[in-house]
């Protein structure tokens, strides 16, 4: 598993962990299992010591998350590599894989040359192209979705709920907007205009709604979905598309999900768990999955759940966590969503009708605080991310680049991260993930990204001080 022979845990005579130890090791809290069972041969910071290294990127024994939990589990014979499947249980195996992946690709960055992805007089350097950062327009507070008119200007959703209209050089916001309940991570969210829009004037908007439902005593909420039009600088002819029961609306106040795709008069949008992640399985739920319906919010003859009692009608596929992004290859066709995981466990996926897409019963994440969520990455009925990031980046919006700009970057998919505050650029070949760059990072945390029609690349940064975002332009270095 490590190079010249051994993953090095601690050995058996050393196991004289106090009673408060103990105890801290029951929690399941991933530090102090390492603490205990790896730190004393591998060093406290995963770099050595008696044994070799877990963050080098050298494997002896087979690189892959199987091969560390089965060297973990079963131990190496003739080493002091000692099995551990008679004190640690599957998830706590599998959260200290996680852990050794995460502090690995950490280590990673960090051994990257300082001015990697500083720019050079103003240049950024990528794999394929150079490019400049231009800024563009300024919110007053997050701003969440970016959408552009045929007339080249932009509507921007900022999440306190206003909906910007930027062109030639100003701003104005759109009055009355639906009211959207500001509750944690909700908000006004996404925005997108209809296919058709030159004919029929339709702007769609996701946000979150509170109308009165109630979760365990407290105000609930779930993501909506209506259709309006624009005019003199008002929202009007405003159309119920999606609401979910208010019986099935949730207190918490994360995971709301969105991001709208339309296709062949299909309108799919997806919902996070809404913090209750066993809901993700839950076919009677409308959190945790990606829907499909018309455009005009009829349900479609032909959606896989439709004949389940059981089940909602509008859903598409079921078991995810968060989706924040969601886009159809400009080719294919096909739907690719990523999402959300808790620490690690970032996923890309190739949506399908009708499947499950895991969470939480299996997963490349742990919690927040250390604690195993399954000892599952992949099981049968579950379909696999075709690619995922361990630590998470935080993702948020995607886009396929359409333009002809960047010609490299024809048909490739770029992924936001906001905690990694990275913008990543996948590169997918067929039903597979082949390539991920970091194109650049450092700038603040990106929310969304998007392939304007004039060819460049628009993307949505939400700096810290002050608390608010930016729309800016990346355009080819001369």
């Amino acid at each position: 598993m490590i190079r010249n022979a051994t993953l090095l845990l601690l050995p058996i005579a050393a196991l004289t962990t106090s009673l408060s130890a103990q105890n801290r090791i029951g929690s399941g809290d991933v530090s102090e299992l390492y603490k205990t069972y790896c730190a004393n041969c591998h060093g406290e910071n995963l770099r050595g010591g008696q044994g070799s290294s877990l963050v080098d990127g050298i494997w002896a024994h087979g690189s892959s998350d199987a091969d560390i939990a089965r060297v973990i589990a079963e131990g190496i014979p003739q080493t002091e590599m000692v099995p551990w499947k008679h004190s640690l249980s599957e998830k706590q195996i599998r959260s200290l894989v996680i852990y050794i992946r995460e502090q690995g690709q950490m280590a990673a960055r960090e051994a990257l040359p300082e001015d990697a992805f500083k720019p050079k007089q103003g240049v950024f350097n990528s794999e394929k192209h150079d490019f400049t950062l231009e800024e563009v327009g300024q919110g007053e507070g997050i701003l969440w979705a970016i959408e552009f008119l045929p007339d080249a200007s932009m509507l921007v959703t900022q999440r306190d709920g206003v909906l910007w209209h930027f062109k030639d050089g100003e701003r104005n916001a759109i009055e009355g907007t639906p009211e959207v309940w500001q509750h944690g991570q909700g908000g006004l969210l996404e925005v997108q205009i209809h296919p058709e829009y030159a004919e029929n004037g339709w702007i769609y908007l996701g946000y979150s709604e509170n109308v009165g439902g109630k979760d365990d005593g407290k105000d609930a909420g779930m993501t909506a979905v209506v259709r309006g039009r624009i005019s003199d600088g008002k929202w009007i002819d405003q159309e119920e598309i999606y609401h979910a029961p208010e019986d099935l609306h949730s207190a918490a106040g994360a995971h709301y999900g969105t991001r709208f795709v339309f296709q062949d008069g299909y309108l799919f949008f997806g919902i996070g768990d809404r913090g209750r992640q066993d809901q993700a399985q839950e076919l009677g739920r409308p959190n945790g999955k990606i829907h499909r319906i018309h455009d005009d919010g009829r349900i479609p003859a032909d959606n896989p759940f439709l004949d389940d009692p059981k089940a909602l009608a509008t859903i598409w596929s079921y078991g995810h966590r968060n989706p924040q992004g969601l886009d159809a290859h400009p080719e294919t066709g096909a739907l690719w969503e990523v999402e959300h995981g808790p620490r690690g466990g970032d996923e890309t996926n190739l949506i399908h009708p009708g499947l499950n897409y895991g969470w939480p019963i299996a997963t490349y994440g742990m919690n927040y605080n250390g604690t195993p969520i399954t000892e599952f990455t992949d099981k049968d009925g579950v379909e696999a991310p075709k690619h995922y990031w361990v630590p998470s980046i935080a993702i948020c919006g995607i886009d396929f680049y359409e333009g002809d700009k960047f010609p490299e970057w024809k048909n490739n998919l770029f992924v936001t991260g906001m905690a990694s505050q990275e913008l990543h650029r996948l590169t997918i070949e067929g039903d597979q993930v082949v390539a991920d760059e970091i194109v650049f990072k450092g700038q603040g945390r990106i929310r969304d990204v998007y392939s304007g029609p004039d060819g460049f690349l628009y993307i949505l940064i939400t700096q810290q001080s002050p608390r608010a975002g930016a729309i800016y332009r990346l355009k080819p270095a001369s």
